[in-house]
């Protein structure tokens, strides 16, 4: 049966070949926006956010750690360079773990959840090895993740991200329920618009702000098969692209923005194992211990062009609530 939902789910994708030509067609139906002008008092409101998971998240084979604890210990310094406040992400079964380093960050920063044991809060998808978690058991899990928080002398999590960012309905109706007021769950690797929505509705307290991602679409090719990719603002990103690059990316993005009426922001993702280097491993190549360097430089160079304000996930939820 999972296998089943997979291919279905890999022939909805519209990232897949057979949507390349509906993805042709609307690029030239549209008409790309005028660059909007920021007035200069009108800061960039920023959230830099960490996903604190086992190494490699899903692609991992073994569930380790060992990134997570150095990683904490150097964030204080990371974020006195850049003057900014963070937005960690952190599994339900590793709060007691972490508690220590956790109660000390919180002091400055916001610890959300990111699941429990980074399962999946949403149907299965072709790319994901991992089996959804069914509803009864989120059910449970989610409690259970609010308990340790609770027991550990963390602040109840106002913000929540699913593991993959795969979340449904009955995910944000649970978070409703159990008192979150911030989901950046919504899948940014399909081209999600980088604005808020409230998506059970208006009258929901629940707000979804996505991790950021440009809504132009762009043609790759893999194996000499094309497809269609968006720029997620991600630290493998961030780490493939030059500092131009960056730069006309934000652009791209504020301007849709503001041209949508919405107050300009960012929402920055990153992993603690992207942090250090690891053996044999081709695919995490960019990942380095120098990452953290060039995190501070790309946003230092952003304050030379646009006043920054940075602001934890539920602090950017309130400054952008919407009707």
């Amino acid at each position: 049966m999972i296998s089943l939902v997979r291919l279905i789910d890999f022939f909805l994708d519209q990232r897949m070949p057979q949507y390349l030509p509906w993805v042709k067609l609307k690029q030239l139906r549209s008409k790309k926006p005028a660059r909007a002008d920021l007035p200069p008092e009108s800061p960039v409101l920023v959230a830099l956010t960490f996903d604190i998971e086992y190494d490699f998240g899903s692609s991992a084979r073994q569930s380790t750690s060992d990134a997570i604890a150095p990683f904490l210990q150097e964030l204080p310094a990371l974020a006195k360079e850049l003057r900014a406040v963070f937005t960690l992400f952190v599994q339900g079964d590793m709060v007691a773990g972490l508690a220590g380093q956790l109660c000390q960050l919180q002091i400055e920063h916001e610890i959300g959840l990111h699941g429990y044991a980074h399962e999946l809060w949403g149907k299965a998808k072709w790319f994901l090895p991992h089996k959804p978690a069914s509803l009864q058991a989120r059910q449970e899990l989610l409690p259970q993740s609010l308990k340790s928080f609770a027991d550990n002398n963390l602040a109840p999590p106002a913000s929540f991200r699913a593991p993959d960012l795969v979340a449904d309905a009955d995910t944000l109706r649970l978070l409703e329920e159990h008192g979150f007021s911030v989901d950046s769950s919504a899948p940014s690797y399909y081209g999600i618009p980088p604005v808020p929505t409230r998506p059970l509705g208006s009258t929901s307290q629940l707000l979804s702000v996505p991790i950021t991602a440009n809504p132009n679409p762009c043609s790759k090719m893999k194996y000499l098969i094309p497809y269609t990719s968006y720029e997620v603002f991600n630290m493998a990103w961030l780490a493939a692209s030059d500092d131009s690059h960056f730069t006309n990316y934000v652009d791209e993005v504020v301007t849709y923005q503001v041209n949508a009426g919405v107050s300009p922001y960012l929402v920055f993702l990153a992993h603690p194992w992207e942090f250090r280097e690891w053996a044999d491993k081709d695919k995490y190549a960019y990942c380095s211990g120098r990452n953290h360097k060039l995190l501070r430089d790309r946003f230092m160079l952003l304050e030379k062009k646009y006043p920054l304000q940075y602001v934890s996930m539920k602090e950017l939820a309130r400054s952008l609530s919407i009707e």
